[in-house]
């Protein structure tokens, strides 16, 4: 992958990432037990969930996108080795 698309790739993961620590700074605010709704991803349809499923959601989500983002700078700093 070249240096400027690797770029683009870890930018987006990044604002991701971040996406996703703001949303379970919001999700900590709210109090135990309450009821959320959660969009369908690429529709306007809602479901109602709980903050703590959502919680768990978000942590998995994000533990996703950080390993992704360290495997991006893994293959770019064995690719700027060679």
């Amino acid at each position: 992958m070249s240096d400027t698309g690797t770029a683009r790739l870890k930018q987006k993961l990044d604002s991701k990432i971040t996406e996703q620590k703001v949303l379970q700074d919001e999700m900590k605010s709210i109090r135990k037990g309450a009821r959320v709704y959660r969009q369908q991803q690429n529709s306007n349809i809602l479901f109602l969930s709980s903050v703590d499923t959502e919680m768990a959601r978000s942590k998995k989500t994000m533990d996703s996108l950080v390993e992704e983002y360290k495997d991006i700078e893994k293959q770019s700093g064995q690719a700027g080795g060679r």
